[in-house]
């Protein structure tokens, strides 16, 4: 009987060890954290998720009280109800692992919070009831519509200058007509194409701050990728020339290589891309773009011989607002470049990558699948 009752409390302090034990791992969470039953009873809830919530941490009778019933007498409660009632009702059943996102007034100011849902099972699988992590966003949301704010006044900004340019160059090609040499009639013509390019991503990047996804759209259009790429490169041959720069197209093939494309936002991807490579090269060096293609993907490479990139810097690459300058001269760019060619490029359903090392310049490579009435 003794040797039953010490084995008793051997595991009663076992026990009261291992609730210690979880209550120091829930009260070091930096998230709010809720612990609820099969009824949505609270079973636990930490600190962080009391300060949330405005409740007091250590109230007698919180524990045990089920949501539904303290969203009666607290807004916040309540807005974190409506919410997962919300999503339950978007996902049917609600089962499995889910998330949403709520606004609470706190501190004289709305803050944004995630609700990530997750089950509560027992050894056999049995469902217990449900993990509640309540996340702060407010900073990442304020960063966001930052950006998106700085975006539109750009692209805002940017149209009455590209206007004007637009109007001189027209007045430029009525007043000389055919008294302009063909140097001069190439450069023209370059500056309306970069005019009217530029015009296009300004409208476009306007119309993606104001919509939620931020996504560009693409026109899709039956293009010849080969063809594109020569075309852009010539007006570019004049730039890399002044600063005693080769620039090379390779072919393995010697086929066309035709894909959907929009003729504006593609063209800008290749251009910025070889307008990066002709930034970094240094006088002397040389740029190869290499055009292939296989069963289902077309591919152009832009590579240069520049200094490379750092490896801590590759993974933030296609990041907005990125810049990696080796020296202050190169500062200047907003740093949208490679994030917008990654949005235009994403939205073509392709990708890009870049590969790089320090010293041994760096490549990238943009793949676009093959126009699917060729294939076959």
């Amino acid at each position: 009987m003794r040797r039953a009752a010490r084995k008793y409390e051997a595991r009663l302090l076992e026990l009261d060890l291992e609730r210690s034990k979880i209550e120091a791992i829930i009260g070091s969470v930096e998230d709010g954290l809720i612990v609820l039953d099969p009824s949505s009873a609270i079973v636990h809830i930490n600190e962080v998720a009391c300060a949330i919530l405005g409740l007091e941490p250590h109230a007698v009778g919180i524990a045990g009280l089920r949501l539904e019933k303290l969203a009666a007498d607290n807004p916040h409660v309540a807005r974190l109800v409506a919410a997962r009632t919300s999503l339950d009702n978007a996902d049917g059943d609600g089962a499995g692992d889910s998330s949403v996102e709520f606004k609470l007034f706190l501190r004289g100011r709305d803050h944004s919070y995630i609700s990530r849902e997750l089950a509560w099972t027992g050894p056999a699988g049995e469902r217990l009831g449900a993990i509640l992590l309540l996340q702060d966003v407010t900073l990442i949301r304020d960063q966001e519509r930052s950006r998106a704010n700085l975006i539109a006044t750009l692209s805002h900004e940017l149209k009455t200058p590209l206007t004007s340019l637009a109007i001189a160059a027209e007045l430029l090609v009525e007043s000389t007509g055919a008294a302009m040499a063909p140097r001069e009639r190439e450069l023209l013509d370059t500056i309306r194409d970069d005019i009217r390019r530029l015009q296009a991503i300004a409208s476009n990047l306007l119309d993606a701050s104001r919509s939620s996804a931020a996504r560009i759209a693409v026109e899709r259009r039956a293009i010849l990728l080969d063809r594109l790429v020569r075309d852009i490169c010539r007006p570019l041959k004049l730039q890399a020339d002044e600063k005693r720069i080769s620039i090379e197209i390779i072919s393995d093939d010697e086929r066309p290589i035709p894909i959907w494309g929009d003729p504006i936002k593609l063209p800008w991807v290749i251009t910025n891309l070889v307008g990066n490579a002709l930034r970094y090269s240094p006088v002397g060096g040389r740029i190869a773009l290499k055009l292939s293609r296989d069963a289902t993907t077309a591919r152009v490479t832009v590579a240069d011989s520049g200094p490379g990139i750092a490896p801590e810097l590759m993974p933030r690459i296609f990041e907005p607002y990125a810049q990696f300058p080796d020296d202050s001269s190169q500062m200047g760019s907003a740093g949208l470049g490679l994030h917008i060619a990654k949005e235009i490029v994403e939205a073509h359903s392709g990708r890009i990558y870049v590969e790089s090392e320090r010293g041994r310049g760096t490549t990238f490579a943009v793949e676009i699948p093959i126009r699917e009435e060729t294939l076959g």
